[in-house]
């Protein structure tokens, strides 16, 4: 290995020490954690070791709490069943132009029949247990070659060690993983391994040992913006092995930040997080305790310590329907009362469970199926809904910022293919940014609970300031009050028409309303003319109308009409 490459290799060996030290802060959260609420368990210490043993528990409550959780924030936020997402542009007078939104829903097509094909929504359930669990989740989204599907890789936390720029954004992965000579030599090739690990691919039995890699994305510093080249690229991919020397196998680039990162709450100036299974530690450890104590005070009550008379030492019998005989009445074997207070141990244990229960949200994504939905309305309903969704903002926030980026990522990989229909021309060098906007039920519930309210406050004052001046009803725009309504509430935009369409519709409409009008005036004059047939050869009455006309047609020497 050259000079260059040695230094190349050393940095990032450094870096990689650094991002080890700054995550070992957390690693004591994260093993608690795993200990008493993770239904995945890791070897933190030892990635080779697939199956670490499982910590004894006396409660599976958290753990299921969070279950709840994940397939609530699943659910309720990308699901294949329901439409999640909305493309829109960040220009609102381009998106106004005609075609453009029915391009956007094109493109919504396109890239849902992507996600349908791929194991998106599989990987999404982990995505989100992973950060509930430890507070952060990666996913690694890119392509299979071999048929162009859009694949997405959820990476297991003790694999993941991240960094962050100066805005506190992660824009550094390194990923620490094991992977079996064979393995190593049919993705990278023979000859881009470290000798050592050629030599040993020589002999059939060590095709199966494990070689620890590690990969390395991170924003190169200088980068070429246009560049074709990989090294060139704006975010650098590099492998290499952990324990050699000549260790670098690969290096290439991509054109855009391949992770989508969730972080539940983030720590200031960290590129980790909180999550709820962290907050309800405390509480969760004793909940353990209690449910422990409380086997042991079950137990002990349904095989409670005995007082035995002496004289019946070695001759007891307490087995179940055992026999004693004695001829003294204080030679009964009694239990001992040691003054157990089960009760207090119920009451104790349910107060717990209810404040893990509001860490993990379970009433949130479950009062509505248990509280007395026959007995109140729908609208009281979405209110309710929506008024506990108000309270998540943060979290529908921070699960926001990894489903843009899935979005984001699949848009570039399927614009890349070529499998994006043609765009309208007025988008072509209008450098409009593409936004993406959530449709799934829990950033719905919010929306519309926020929108609804000023809807609603907004008609009670149009309805009082009418009465005083209904011509205070030019201010609004009903048009566009309508289309904000409809898509706002996901309404297809396919089926909302475009400006020029409705136009033409209402010229059309104003046509044949005034073609009308003048075919009544006409039926009008000509049913009149048939009532008035019969006087047309009467003689003019002196002061009639039509008296008057001729009077001035003879005045003006016109000898008059009607004679």
């Amino acid at each position: 290995m050259d000079k260059s490459k040695k230094e190349f290799l050393d940095k990032l060996k450094a870096r990689f020490e650094f991002l080890k030290e700054e995550r070992q802060l957390y690693e004591s959260d994260w093993k608690d954690v795993q200990r008493y609420v993770a239904s995945s368990l890791f070897d933190w210490n030892n990635s080779n070791n697939k199956k670490p043993e499982r910590p004894p528990r006396f409660t599976s409550r958290p753990t299921n709490y969070l279950k709840t959780l994940k397939s609530g924030m699943t659910g309720y936020s990308i699901s294949p069943n329901i439409a999640w997402m909305k493309l829109g542009l960040e220009n609102y007078n381009v998106i106004n132009n005609y075609g453009v939104k029915d391009w956007l829903e094109a493109v919504e097509d396109v890239l849902y029949a992507e996600f349908n094909r791929s194991n998106l929504y599989s990987q999404a359930s982990k995505f989100i247990e992973f950060a509930a669990t430890y507070g952060h989740a990666v996913m690694l989204i890119d392509e299979q070659m071999s048929d162009g599907r859009l694949r997405f890789t959820t990476i297991n936390p003790q694999e993941v060690y991240l960094g962050i720029n100066e805005y506190d954004e992660v824009d550094t992965v390194f990923r620490r993983f094991a992977m079996t000579l064979e393995n190593a030599v049919e993705f990278f090739g023979l000859e881009n391994l470290s000798d050592t690990h050629q030599l040993e691919f020589k002999e059939t039995k060590n095709w199966y040992n494990k070689i620890t890699i590690i990969h390395a994305v991170y924003k190169r510093k200088e980068h070429e913006e246009k560049s074709m080249s990989s090294k060139e690229m704006p975010y650098a991919s590099v492998y290499y092995e952990e324990n050699a020397e000549d260790s670098i196998i690969m290096e290439s680039g991509y054109n855009d930040f391949p992770y989508a990162v969730f972080i539940w709450d983030r720590y200031n100036g960290s590129a980790y997080g909180e999550s709820p299974s962290i907050n309800a530690l405390c509480d969760i450890k004793t909940l353990n305790i209690i449910d422990e104590s409380g086997l042991k005070i079950t137990q002990k009550s349904a095989d409670p310590p005995l007082n035995v008379p002496e004289d019946m030492k070695e001759n007891e019998n307490v087995v179940p329907n055992g026999y004693n005989y004695y001829s003294k009445p204080e030679m009964m074997i009694k239990p001992i009362n040691t003054g157990e207070n089960f009760g207090i141990v119920l009451e104790s244990k349910k107060e717990i469970e209810d404040r893990v229960k509001d860490w993990f949200l379970v009433d949130f994504f479950l009062a509505l199926m248990r509280e007395r939905a026959s007995n109140i309305t729908a609208t009281y309903v979405m209110e309710l809904q929506g008024e506990k969704a108000a309270t998540l903002s943060d979290i529908v926030v921070n699960i926001n910022s990894p489903l843009t980026k899935i979005v984001q990522r699949g848009f570039n990989i399927v614009l890349k293919q070529r499998k994006l229909p043609q765009p309208p021309q007025v988008l072509m060098g209008s450098g409009a940014e593409m936004k993406v906007d959530f449709m799934g039920p829990l950033a719905q519930a919010q929306k519309k609970y926020l929108e609804s309210q000023g809807i609603s406050q907004g008609i009670n004052l149009i309805g009082t300031i009418v009465q005083l001046s209904p011509e205070s009803l030019d201010v609004i725009d009903f048009d566009e009050t309508l289309k904000q309504g409809l898509s706002g509430m996901g309404f297809s935009q396919i089926a909302i028409r475009e400006d020029e369409d409705i136009e033409a519709i209402r010229n059309q409409r104003a046509q044949q309303q005034a073609q009308m009008m003048q075919q009544q005036q006409a039926m009008e004059q000509q049913k009149n003319l048939m009532n008035n047939y019969g006087k047309l050869n009467e003689p003019v009455k002196p002061g009639s109308a039509i008296d008057e006309i001729n009077k001035e047609a003879a005045a003006a020497g016109g000898g008059g009409f009607y004679q």
